[in-house]
């Protein structure tokens, strides 16, 4: 369970504290006396069955969220989707669609802040990852020393996070490999971020596209002694699955589902490049 006081560092920021009273103009609308008059009670929308549908979201992605900053961000969004529908149904249009416009001036002129907790993972730039491609990265040392006191050769990992900062996922995910970072990095598996907004020639090396439609990002790379070894979310051929279609429409469906919604969880990403078991001896 995560610390109060890393929490208290992560979360503190005007970002959430103001997005959350922007939450609450319709649920103080409505259960102050004075104000709920304004609404058109006459209209009974189903309030109830609207509740229990965002209520139901919210508790779902609780469920399978991979940090606090990724549910908070988007309970804040179900919650302002909620005011701006409770605002219609009660015959409010005017009010709707004053309260999406000063949602769409808060998106912009507050955004979510990065990460700020623990980690571990570096920052690259093309040549360092150039560097770790071809064995010459020399901020950690790529020997150990056995029993018998020589030096041995080892294999070096490197789980490297693509990411561009316009992308909302990119970011809520970072917290992700951040606290696998801190777990799983030794002087032989370490973890590397690079920003393809400022070296989009490594995007087109790695074949990840930065359009805004992209189903490639975010992207996890393992490399093993510089070359590519797995990657999340898998393309189309490494993914073992697809061979067994045989219907090339089934096939493109199939991939664009299992690439739109992989499982970003700390336990698929662990599973999926097995760390629990590189360079461990027998």
């Amino acid at each position: 369970m995560t610390p109060l006081s890393e929490l208290y560092q992560r979360l503190f920021f005007p970002h959430y504290i103001v997005n959350f009273f922007f939450c609450l103009p319709y649920f103080i609308i409505r259960n102050v006396f004075i104000l709920k008059n304004h609404l058109d009670l006459s209209l009974e929308p189903p309030e109830t069955k609207i509740y229990l549908v965002i209520g139901a979201l919210i508790i779902l992605k609780f469920r399978v969220s991979a940090s606090a900053e990724e549910w908070l961000s988007i309970t804040f969004s179900y919650l302002k989707i909620l005011n701006i529908i409770m605002f219609y149904v009660f015959g409010k249009t005017l009010w709707a669609v004053l309260y999406a416009i000063a949602m769409g001036v808060l998106f912009v002129v507050l955004p979510q802040p990065r990460y700020q907790g623990p980690t571990k993972i570096i920052e690259l730039s093309d040549q360092d990852l150039f560097d770790i491609k071809h064995n010459k990265f020399r901020k950690f040392e790529e020997h150990i020393t056995s029993e018998k006191g020589k030096d041995k050769q080892v294999d070096q990992y490197w789980i490297i996070f693509f990411y561009t900062s316009w992308s909302k996922t990119c970011e809520v995910f970072e917290v992700t490999v951040a606290k696998i970072s801190m777990k799983y990095t030794t002087s032989e598996v370490h973890f590397g971020k690079i920003d393809l907004d400022l070296y989009p020639n490594v995007a087109e090396e790695y074949e990840i596209s930065l359009s805004p439609t992209s189903l490639d990002l975010p992207a996890l790379i393992l490399l093993k002694n510089g070359k590519e070894s797995g990657r999340l979310p898998k393309r189309g051929k490494d993914n073992e699955q697809l061979d067994q279609i045989k219907n090339q429409k089934l096939r493109n469906v199939k991939e664009t589902w299992d690439r739109l919604g992989w499982d970003r969880s700390m336990k698929s990403i662990i599973e999926t490049f097995k760390l629990d078991t590189l360079n461990k001896t027998e």
